[in-house]
């Protein structure tokens, strides 16, 4: 009973703010009245919602989408995630792979689309590919200042409590001081991967919420826009909600 009441309290935000956008949206409707191809109203929107998660289009195009961003994300943070480490360690490291990384960085996941229809066509590769761009810098930079942010004090405790080899001292000691910081960037990047992958859905796919949106506006039907920029909306909240809990434990067993 508790945790059910805990867990609504937590919700109340939530719900204020649905609350406020529905009441915003129908007032819009009622002293605009626009057509609904152009704004429907909540009622119609949500009555579509439940159509096509009734006819499973919206799980498809969900699941394809979801299927993409967790390609992207686990490729990037297996190599994001070492590459960090190793940087925070290495100050030659550090300024050799540094400029690289400016100079690519400031570069958006949706400029490199073109580039990736051309290297990796329409299929999957190319969409995988903007994604991982996304979701590539905010890891690193997150676990490399994860690793600078540990206190020297820190890492002397544990040479002196029997971390003599430079493996023991990271597997016992960095990693998982450095466990904060890398989270936070899983958790940034997965936002910045949804970005991306809506971005290069809406150029070249025949499924996910991306092409949803996209094939709402060439037929006219904004409430298939909406369904898929609410779907958005809810995955976002779910997995922030779902980073946030593991981060809070990681940093109970640090």
């Amino acid at each position: 009973m508790f945790f059910l009441k805990k867990g609504l309290l937590k919700l109340l935000p939530f719900l204020y703010a649905v609350t406020v956008i529905v009441i915003v949206w129908q007032l819009v409707i009622i002293f605009n009245k626009p057509h609904p191809s152009i704004l429907p109203t909540p009622w119609a929107t949500a009555n579509n919602f439940w159509q096509l998660v009734e006819n499973g289009l919206l799980w498809m195009h969900t699941m394809a989408s979801l299927s993409r961003v967790v390609s992207a994300w686990l490729l990037s943070a297996c190599i994001a995630i070492p590459l960090g480490l190793v940087m925070g360690r290495s100050v030659l490291l550090e300024k050799l792979i540094d400029p690289f990384i400016e100079l690519f960085r400031p570069i958006s996941p949706l400029a490199w689309i073109p580039l990736a229809i051309l290297w990796f066509g329409i299929g999957e590769g190319g969409k995988i590919f903007v994604v991982f761009i996304g979701t590539f810098f905010p890891i690193l930079l997150s676990t490399i200042a994860g690793v600078k942010s540990i206190d020297p004090v820190l890492i002397h405790a544990g040479r002196v409590l029997g971390c003599q080899s430079r493996f023991s001292l990271f597997y016992r000691v960095i990693l998982p001081a450095s466990m904060p910081g890398i989270m936070v960037g899983l958790r940034i990047s997965f936002g910045t991967g949804w970005a991306a992958i809506i971005a290069a859905e809406l150029v070249a796919a025949r499924s996910g919420l991306g092409y949803l949106i996209a094939n709402g506006m060439e037929i006219l039907r904004a409430d298939h826009v909406l369904v898929g920029m609410i779907m958005i909306g809810l995955l976002g909240v779910c997995f922030d909600v779902f980073f946030r809990l593991i981060d809070r434990r990681v940093t109970w067993k640090i």
